[in-house]
């Protein structure tokens, strides 16, 4: 049998839980570990719960954690330095890290207590060794371009949660990309959880100041952030509180450890719009297993937020153009071709 004839087959098997081969492998073809791994986690994409979670596996998996920890450093690009700890209750929490490098999932797991993670990067799961150590460690898998396995995950995450388990959740879903955003606007997954087991949400801030050179002080820094309740809080409101203690926490460490010049950051760049589309052209690229049809569009734009685009899109798409409208038609269309071309969260 053929590689294309035995992928064909895992899609076949796997159903409709799996849009097609890119959800497995995005551009990229498959590594020698996807198939151990797809054989190894398909109770994990069959979209039920029960058999994506179970007492015997978590079980396991806190017997293995200790020995987990101690090996996690050695595949770790960047040591990790915890610059705040705290006192965790004892009921199980969320942990909510920032997403902005490659290190950040082993350095939530280094930081947070033994925590399953919810995790929708699907190629990265079954294609790198990151992915086995995930695994390990335990995950809940998320295929966020099926709707049954979002729900899936929601409600293995409910359970696990109900079991006694902790959970890790990365509320921006994906690498902040934007130049002027400390970070993304944060998915409702967390609030919607908390609110529903009664658990608090633990804030997870880590910054890197450059993480595509390894030298003396450029380290992971850490923070863990108090403990937040939601009760009394609606969404909005549990929204903009864990928002803003992150957003404040990673300015913190941002102002402390990446301090650099407007020269430094341009060098050899004509405007700062260069100079960042290079940058995440780059930090993008350096990942091989990456669902860009996915990863497009995986930022979460709440609808009460206009942006200018979407005001003059219609403008911008008449055809009878005449004298009357000439002038409205061209700024639109110069103005939506501007604000796409900015939009470097969804054009990598």
């Amino acid at each position: 049998m053929t590689e294309e004839q035995r992928i064909k087959k895992i899609l076949s098997d796997l159903g409709d839980t799996v849009a097609g081969p890119s959800d497995f492998f995005g551009d990229a073809k498959p590594s020698f570990l996807f198939w151990p791994m797809v054989k190894l986690m398909r109770p994990l994409l069959s979209c039920d719960p029960d058999k994506m979670i179970s007492k015997t596996s978590i079980r396991i998996r806190k017997i293995l954690h200790p020995i987990f920890l101690r090996l996690l450093p050695a595949f770790m690009k960047y040591k990790q330095v915890i610059e705040r700890k705290i006192e965790i209750p004892q009921e199980p929490v969320i942990w909510c890290p920032t997403h902005c490098f490659e290190d950040d999932i082993a350095a939530s797991i280094g930081a947070a207590r033994h925590a399953y993670i919810l995790f929708g990067s699907i190629p990265a799961l079954f294609n790198r060794l990151d992915g086995v150590g995930a695994y390990v460690n335990g995950v809940v898998i998320c295929n966020r371009k099926v709707k049954a396995s979002k729900r899936a995950a929601t409600e293995a995450s409910a359970h696990l949660l109900d079991m006694g388990m902790d959970l890790i959740l990365f509320p921006e879903g994906v690498w902040n990309k934007t130049p002027d955003k400390l970070l993304l606007d944060f998915w409702p997954g967390a609030y919607r959880l908390a609110k529903e087991t009664g658990c608090k949400i633990v804030p997870v801030i880590h910054y890197l100041a450059d993480p595509h050179e390894k030298y003396d002080g450029n380290v992971i820094h850490t923070v863990i952030a108090d403990p937040i309740s939601m009760d009394g809080l609606d969404e909005r409101e549990g929204q903009a509180l864990l928002r803003d203690t992150m957003a404040t926490w990673y300015y913190y460490l941002m102002k402390k450890y990446g301090q650099s010049t407007r020269e430094e950051l341009l060098d050899g760049f004509e405007t700062a719009d260069d100079a960042w589309e290079s940058y995440i052209a780059m930090h993008t690229g350096c990942v091989k297993y990456y669902d860009r049809e996915i990863e497009l569009c995986a930022d979460y734009r709440p609808k009460q937020i206009v942006r200018p685009e979407d005001v003059w899109q219609s403008v911008a798409n008449i055809q009878n153009v005449h004298a009357g409208n000439a002038s409205h038609v061209r700024y639109a269309r110069a103005l939506v071709e501007r604000e796409k071309r900015r939009d470097f969260q969804r054009r990598f």
